[in-house]
């Protein structure tokens, strides 16, 4: 099993942070990084709405 964490620093100096694990190191990689993406997606139409 492959294991990636990924921790990104938003520029308002918080931190983001998935976890994935997959038997497909590929897979977990892309997993982590759409997790990311849909995260800074939400927060960007949160800011939007406002």
């Amino acid at each position: 099993m492959n294991e990636i964490s990924l921790t990104v620093k938003l520029p308002n100096g918080s931190k983001l942070t998935t976890f994935e694990d997959d038997e497909n190191l590929y897979r977990a990689i892309v997993r982590a990084l759409i997790d990311i993406e849909i995260f800074l997606i939400e927060v960007d139409v949160k800011n939007e709405e406002q």
